[in-house]
């Protein structure tokens, strides 16, 4: 033993390094060959790992940014462009469908009606589609369409058999019915679903609102069975006035024709109703003849003031003229 030991310390010079193990070897080769693209394969799914962290964490902010923006108090404008702006967002559907509650809330029909119907066509699969297809049908309804209301509220019962929006469709589609006069079309829904549904919570407003539409009914039957009212007499304030004026203006031709009959009156009564034609007389006497009375009073007067000497003037020559002889 001692021999082969000393045999293999003479078989190894001096300074030569230890033999390598193949599997080391293998690696060493593999590193040098494939080292460097591994590593930087490596880090280049490094940073889009981070990168996709970062970008799940900003579209999470986003996400929270926009949840919170909806309930918050704004137009339902701002609702609208949240929806239009970002279309595939999570929050686009609930973005839109609560601009769509804003709009038919303020009365503002037609941009609730169109806002609906952008819903159903574009999010017909998320849960809010039910109630955006009621909300179209009840904006038609609150724009006086009532048949198209109707068909719309009809579609969406047999379309959505066992939703819990079923009884306010029937209600719906029995309303518009009655409004267009098919009462019973009207009952028919009514009946239906209270035989379908015995035991619905709704029963107590589907059995009132069968109620009113019979009511309804017996109302317009009567009314049909009624004979024809005259017309009613419709006056214009205005014209009516100036018809008044008119005939206010103008005595009627009885009264003028017709004198008063006068009570006979008794002593002083009687002389001062005498006096008063004659004083009414001399009121209506013409300027004219003031003026002539006036002047007669003037040569009486004149008369009246003439001289002794000129009396006794005109009474002698009335003499002489009375005792002269005529002349044949």
């Amino acid at each position: 033993m001692a021999m082969d030991t000393n045999k293999k310390d003479e078989t190894q010079k001096p300074g030569t390094p230890a033999a390598v193990p193949d599997d080391v070897q293998q690696l060493t080769r593999w590193a040098s060959e494939y080292g460097r693209p591994a590593l930087i394969g490596l880090g280049l799914a490094v940073v889009i790992l981070l990168g996709l962290t970062i970008w799940r964490n900003q579209q999470a902010e986003k996400a929270q940014a926009a949840v919170q923006a909806l309930f918050e108090p704004r137009a339902p404008e701002e609702f609208q462009q949240m929806a239009f702006a970002s279309p595939d967002a999570p929050t686009a559907p609930l973005a839109l469908a609560t601009a769509a509650s804003e709009f038919y809330s303020l009365g503002r029909y037609d941009e609730a009606l169109s806002a609906y119907q952008r819903f159903v066509s574009q999010y017909s699969t998320h849960m809010l589609a039910p109630e955006a297809e009621m909300g179209v049908a009840a904006s038609l309804e609150a724009l006086d369409d009532f048949v198209g209301a109707a068909e719309r509220y009809e579609a969406f019962m047999a379309a959505h058999p066992g939703s819990p929006l079923v009884a306010q469709a029937v209600m719906g589609a029995a309303r518009c019915r009655e409004q267009i006069g098919q009462y019973e079309e009207a009952r028919m829904l009514y009946e239906d679903y209270i035989a379908a549904n015995p035991e619905s919570t709704w029963l107590p407003q589907i059995e009132s609102g069968l109620l009113f539409l019979e009511k309804a009914e017996r109302a317009r039957q009567a009314q049909a069975a009624a004979p024809a009212a005259e017309p009613e007499v419709v006056f214009d304030l205005g014209v009516d006035e100036v018809v008044l004026e008119e005939v206010e203006g103008v005595e009627p031709e009885a009264d003028a024709m017709e004198e008063p009959v006068e009570a006979p009156m008794e002593g002083d009564a009687a002389e001062e109703a005498e006096a008063a034609p004659a004083a009414e007389a001399v009121d209506e006497v013409p300027a004219a003849d003031v003026v002539g009375d006036s002047d007669a009073k003037e040569s009486e007067e004149a008369v009246q003031e003439e001289t002794p000497e000129e009396s006794a003037d005109v009474s002698g020559s009335e003499e002489t003229a009375a005792g002269a002889p005529q002349e044949e």
